[in-house]
């Protein structure tokens, strides 16, 4: 697998101000970072004069519809189309886009926009930034590089990426600097409630549902260290919620005194679990999810793994005990 070459903001903005035509795309079950940010750098570039194509393969949950212009985000390529540019952004592996985008032959040159300094970068480029607490703050270095003005509509997108990814500036992950670029957007009138509202303060009754089904078969390691939840597509069939709407639910168990690491094991077919990872002080899950082709950060990475279900989660503990 060929490893992505490094590029500077000189470097992006060169080959910006080179390309006419430019697909902006996320990860695979997009989250606020990743669509606030491709929102932003969107609207950012069609300032520039530049044609640009937002790309997702699943759609925009129902609590990042409020970002404006969200219902330009398409989820299917055109054939004919052809780009002389591509950013992959809020993540490194063009995998993780999701097949159409890896077997689209007209992407042009690829460049990763990203904060995971864990896991492969395999663009052609790669713009790292891992001491930014989100994509978001990544998005606003190169929208300032290239002297675009923000607007509310992009300040609230960069900011929505920024307090999803950082739970509401609570995570270790915030930075000085995180709360200094948080302050500039809010000066362009964003509206933080609207923005706490949609992300964290409303849920379906199909999400309470599901919440109150998945932490009644919470479990805890004997160590008292490790604690689990687990998500069958059998929970969400019968409480009607979709996976999306499972937003959050790793936090109960961190949450639990004594708890270092809480996982969360999400079915997304059968024998094929979607693994979540969150670390509360010492533990590197990062290390851990590379161990199983994952990556991510110190405090919260991911990755999937096959097989039965009671092998997945023996292979996976025993793996997250070597680290505690």
């Amino acid at each position: 697998m060929k490893k992505a070459k490094k590029i500077d903001l000189d470097g992006l903005a060169d080959k910006i101000s080179k390309a006419q035509s430019i697909l902006i795309a996320t990860h695979e079950n997009p989250d606020g970072d990743g669509l606030g940010s491709i929102l932003a750098l969107g609207k950012g570039l069609k300032k520039l004069g530049k044609k640009v194509t937002i790309y997702s393969k699943d759609h925009v949950p129902k609590m990042y519809q409020f970002l404006p212009g969200q219902n330009a985000i398409v989820s299917q390529l055109k054939k004919s189309a052809r780009y002389d540019l591509s950013f992959i952004v809020d993540l490194g592996e063009i995998e993780r886009v999701g097949e159409e985008f890896l077997n689209f032959p007209h992407r042009g040159v690829t460049i990763s926009l990203d904060h995971h300094a864990r896991g492969v970068h395999n663009a052609d480029f790669n713009y790292c930034l891992p001491k930014c607490a989100s994509s978001g703050e990544v998005i606003f270095k190169v929208i300032k590089r290239l002297n675009i003005s923000l607007d509310k509509a992009m300040a609230t997108a960069i900011y929505t990426a920024i307090v999803t990814d950082t739970g509401s500036f609570k995570y270790s992950n915030t930075t000085e600097e995180t709360f200094a670029v948080a302050s500039e957007l809010v000066s362009h009138k964003v509206d933080v409630w609207q923005v706490a509202l949609h992300c964290f303060e409303t849920s379906s009754q199909a999400r309470m549902e599901l919440l109150k089904r998945v932490i009644g078969k919470m479990q805890i390691h004997s160590s008292k260290k490790i604690a689990w939840i687990v998500l069958k597509q059998s929970d969400y069939k019968a409480t009607g919620a979709l996976p999306e709407e499972a937003e959050g639910f790793i936090n109960y168990p961190r949450s639990i005194e004594g708890v270092e690491v809480a996982i969360a094991f999400k079915e997304k077919e059968r024998g094929v679990y979607r693994i979540s990872l969150r670390s509360k002080t010492y533990v590197d899950v990062a290390t851990v999810a590379q161990g199983f082709d994952g990556g991510g950060h110190i405090r919260a990475a991911g990755c999937t793994i096959e097989g039965k279900f009671e092998d997945v989660q023996k292979k996976l503990i025993a793996a997250i005990q070597k680290q505690i």
